[in-house]
């Protein structure tokens, strides 16, 4: 069973195909399209890249095609590979504005293949015939005006309106960035939330760049103090691959939109990232309550990154707690004498005896250490505790309940 929680993606959000203006290699004729796709998605896997935004200048023609392969994806034994585990390929487009200044525009990653020239036509661009094998030379957009206005533009449609998100270019002395002295106001005011690099995060720290990081951390008046979550890309155009992910972002999703992205933004210190984010060794992956009284089976697969039991006033969030100190004996601290409630372990034999024992429930709990699953039953009619470690095919009986929740530093919390 697999989480539906957020998950860390390691995306590069700048990547152009053989047809791109720009394209440093051979082309690829429309008939060998497919063929390059499958390519590309193994140099994608081989770079360590789990997302890619597809995002050549005013096209969409190479998208499809890549997509396409990453659904065809197959493992080494020939079978294919599983959905969740395929990878993410965002429809995106690098855009040449009027302000002028350049920025990607990212798509959902199920965004409707049939309403992809739809998206060029409401930027007032008419899209490249897609059997040509290369585009011709990149223009600016056509009363494209700045970023509020791309905004305008494309919110004006209800089916695309929270279906994008558009990044501008903020590369310290980079190409068409808009970190430039005259576009002061343009920063400001804009209502992108992040922005994308040409290069190295790590630049950011150099001197000679200390006021451009100034300005992206928001700690400049004159600049509208606008702090940016910053993406670093590859800008990837070589033949080889040689570029390709060679500067990417860790980004949390649960589902690959252009809104998680935006999230991710409006939250960056938890849903981004430039190193390999950190899991722990010890987590929960699932919690299983054979039968309760009044909730039924409950089957919750957990996330090693974070996961929040969330629900209304007396939808269950404190009892599930509470069957998962028991199932791994944890004892509640034992009231004194000057407390005012309850004691709490009075309080959680109630809990087993009313809810759990009429039904001849148990509650496992799932656990992984250092990569090997461990797997703990309690059962509420005779209290016997079960414990299954790694592949085994069998489990054994614990007559020390203490072992089982050793393992553990616990912090539960109901609010």
């Amino acid at each position: 069973m697999a989480d539906n929680g957020g998950h860390f993606y390691r995306a590069d959000f700048q990547v152009h195909t053989p047809r791109d203006t720009q394209w440093d290699g051979g082309r690829r004729t429309t008939a060998v399209r497919d063929t390059w796709a499958a390519t590309f998605i193994s140099a994608v896997r081989a770079r360590g890249l789990i997302a890619v935004a597809i995002s050549d200048h005013h096209d969409f023609a190479f998208f499809p095609f890549i997509k396409r392969a990453a659904a065809a994806e197959l493992l080494a034994d020939g079978t294919p590979v599983p959905v969740r585990e395929q990878l993410t390929v965002f429809p995106a487009l690098e855009l040449t504005l009027s302000v002028p200044c350049q920025a990607i525009l990212i798509l959902d990653a199920d965004f409707p293949e049939d309403r992809l020239n739809d998206v060029l036509k409401a930027l007032h661009f008419d899209p490249i015939g897609a059997v040509q094998d290369v585009l011709p030379q990149t223009t600016v957009l056509p009363d494209s005006g700045d970023l509020n206005d791309i905004h305008a533009k494309l919110d004006k449609n209800d089916w695309l309106r929270g279906r994008y998100i558009l990044l501008p270019n903020v590369t310290p002395n980079g190409h068409n960035t808009l970190l430039r002295e005259s576009f002061q106001a343009k920063y400001r005011d804009m209502v992108a939330v992040g922005g994308y690099l040409d290069k190295p995060i790590t630049e950011l720290n150099r001197q000679k760049y200390a006021g451009e990081k100034r300005i992206l951390e928001g700690g400049d008046g004159n600049w509208g103090s606008k702090r940016l979550a910053l993406f670093q890309t590859s800008d990837a155009r070589k033949a080889d691959f040689s570029t390709l992910g060679e500067h990417a972002t860790w980004v949390k999703w649960a589902k690959p939109t252009a809104e998680a992205i935006r999230q991710a933004c409006l939250a960056q210190e938890s849903r981004s990232s430039q190193s390999s984010p950190a899991i722990p060794n010890v987590w929960v992956s699932r919690v299983v309550v054979s039968n309760c009284k009044f909730m039924g089976r409950v089957d919750v697969a957990l996330n090693p990154q974070y996961t929040a039991l969330i629900g209304g006033r007396g939808t269950g969030k404190s009892t599930v707690l509470a069957y998962f100190r028991w199932a791994l004996c944890d004892q509640p601290t034992r009231a004194t004498e000057d407390d005012e409630v309850a004691d709490p372990r009075v309080r959680q034999r109630k809990l087993i005896d009313a809810t759990l024992k009429p039904r001849d429930a148990y509650v496992e709990v799932c656990w992984v250490i250092n990569g090997i699953t461990h797997i703990v039953r309690r059962h509420a009619g005779d209290g016997t505790i079960q414990l299954k470690v790694g592949d085994v095919s069998s489990r054994r009986r614990l007559n020390q309940p203490s072992r089982v929740s050793s393992p553990f530093r616990r912090t539960a919390r109901s609010n």
